[in-house]
């Protein structure tokens, strides 16, 4: 428990860094993210590691990044060229090409998201990362008291029903109070009130996202990098898709 909450510790004060002074800490940070999460994907498949699809996947989310305006033409590109290796290498299935793909969605629009959130407003990206680190731990704490039943023992056998609840609840309050604190940044407070009601769920979603994953390559973690956190991936599970969506709506109604 001790180191749990020392390297937590450790990733706060870095988060927290990043958010508010962005810059080139902040992309040497989604870099390294990048690099790091693709690493993390390839390594728990069953089969070997294959060096090809990792390059695939890190320049693929990399350029997903840096030249978001043409993301569409580089996930045709990499669509194509992982299809192609299907075809020709009979380890790589069709499942498993289509896997990469997703995840470099994943990590190429999650990175590209909160650099584009941190440029609109520091305190912004405080906001929608708040919401999915106290939405996951008053879920935790709440099922851990009052938990008695599970919202979907397939995927994750400790959450519970009450747990969730729980966890959106205070998700919502507390981040549309954070919300209000900054004045809604400057945006239309209904935009920031719907927000805040439905990010929180959507964290939940994403943790549950990729804790199938996991359970599908039949790993625990996805590496120990964090040390009682795990990798990456575990520690951005719900904060890249909760940071996708809201990084879209801004998209859409700016």
């Amino acid at each position: 428990m001790k180191q749990r909450v020392i390297s937590g510790a450790i990733v706060a004060a870095v988060t927290v860094l990043c958010a508010y002074f962005g810059g080139f800490l902040l992309k040497g940070i989604l870099l390294f993210i990048l690099a790091w999460g693709s690493y993390e994907f390839i390594r728990i498949r069953k089969n070997e590691f294959n060096y090809l699809l990792y390059v695939i996947l890190l320049i693929a989310s990399l350029l997903m990044y840096l030249y978001h305006e043409h993301a569409q033409e580089w996930m045709l590109l990499e669509m194509l060229l992982l299809l192609t290796i299907s075809v020709f290498c009979e380890k790589e299935s069709f499942t498993e090409v289509s896997a990469v793909f997703l995840m470099s969605v994943l990590l190429g629009y999650g990175v590209y998201y909160i650099d584009y959130i941190q440029n609109l407003d520091k305190w912004l990206l405080g906001y929608v990362i708040i919401i999915s680190y106290l939405t996951d731990t008053f879920a935790f704490f709440v099922g851990r008291k009052f938990g008695k039943h599970k919202m979907n023992a397939r995927v994750s056998p400790k959450k519970t029903i009450e747990g969730s609840l729980g966890g959106w609840f205070f998700g919502f309050i507390t981040s549309y109070l954070w919300a209000s604190f900054f004045h809604f940044f400057g945006l239309d407070a209904k935009l920031l009130f719907a927000a805040s009601l439905c990010l929180p769920f959507v964290s939940e979603i994403g943790d549950l996202i990729f804790s199938l994953i996991k359970r599908h390559y039949g790993v625990k973690d996805f590496s120990n990098l964090i040390p009682g956190h795990g990798g990456i991936l575990d520690r951005l599970d719900s904060n890249l898709i909760c940071i996708i969506l809201f990084g879209t709506l801004l998209n859409l109604f700016l």
